[in-house]
């Protein structure tokens, strides 16, 4: 658990995620500091929010992740301070400056994220509007800073974006972050049988879109990433059916290990 309760989990997901599609999308040269940023980035973005949690309910009964970020908080503040200044020296002297233009999509709708977080109802347990953009926000983190290493005119860029590739992972990314909220809290709004189709019916559209992307794809390289999204939906499922008999740790640290097994598969195929 300790990946998951430091907030490391979602910075290595990133990251490997990153190398898929620079390997999809035929990126022969990543800057070496910008796995280092975007995971720094990934961990600064789920630290805060964790923070935020507490700091706007405290009367809940928060998971270890939270527990420790709250007992810890001022040193975690302190490196969260560090790792921005950090950033800043990077985007200024460092990266390309495609990099940090590009980087400014997942940027607002973080933005709009702890926008969001913030005006919220306080014991709202799923929020669909915040995982809706926290998902995408990640998937387009993913991938922006690649974009801006393919030399493409800016409009572009932000086009690249929103290829199918890209909107598929992010629709991922939603329902993974769903899952976790369904699976851990559960909502107030839906009894067992529509908790669980809240799910099922996300991963019949992912799979459905992948199918009809494979088919479309045919043999090219494409391929082998319209495979792995059809596992990580499968395993998502599986998980999904069989969550009452799970822990409440195993299922939090399960959702990123499903991106992860997801991953593997496509460098397998590749």
């Amino acid at each position: 658990m300790y990946p998951n309760v430091l907030s490391l989990d979602a910075p290595l997901v990133a990251i490997v995620w990153m190398y898929v599609f620079a390997w999809m999308w035929n990126v022969n040269y990543v800057e070496p500091l910008l796995p280092i940023s975007l995971g720094l980035v990934v961990w600064m973005v789920y630290a805060l929010d964790r923070l935020l949690d507490w700091k706007i309910v405290q009367d809940r009964d928060f998971p270890l992740r939270h527990l420790i970020h709250q007992r810890y908080a001022k040193p975690i503040i302190a490196f969260i301070g560090v790792s921005a200044l950090g950033l800043v020296v990077m985007a200024l002297f460092s990266l390309q400056w495609s990099i940090v233009q590009t980087a400014l999509l997942p940027l607002f709708a973080t933005g709009l994220f702890f926008t969001i977080s913030l005006f919220s109802p306080k014991h709202q347990r799923v929020s669909y509007s915040k995982n809706l953009l926290a998902g995408y926000a990640f998937a387009w983190g993913v991938g922006s800073g690649l974009v801006g290493l393919m030399g493409l005119p800016q409009p572009i860029n932000f086009l690249k974006l929103c290829a199918p590739e890209m909107l598929i992972f992010g629709l991922l990314c939603v329902i993974n972050i769903t899952a976790v909220d369904l699976w851990v809290d559960g909502s107030e709004e839906l009894d067992d049988e529509a908790e669980e189709w809240a799910l099922t019916m996300p991963l019949m559209a992912l799979a459905l879109f992948s199918v009809l992307m494979m088919r479309r794809a045919g043999h090219d390289h494409h391929q082998p990433f319209y495979v792995s999204m059809l596992i990580a939906a499968a395993l998502m499922y599986v998980v999904n059916r069989m969550r009452r008999e799970l822990s409440a740790a195993f299922l939090r640290m399960v959702a990123d290990l499903i991106l992860l097994i997801a991953a593997m598969f496509f460098f397998l195929m590749h």
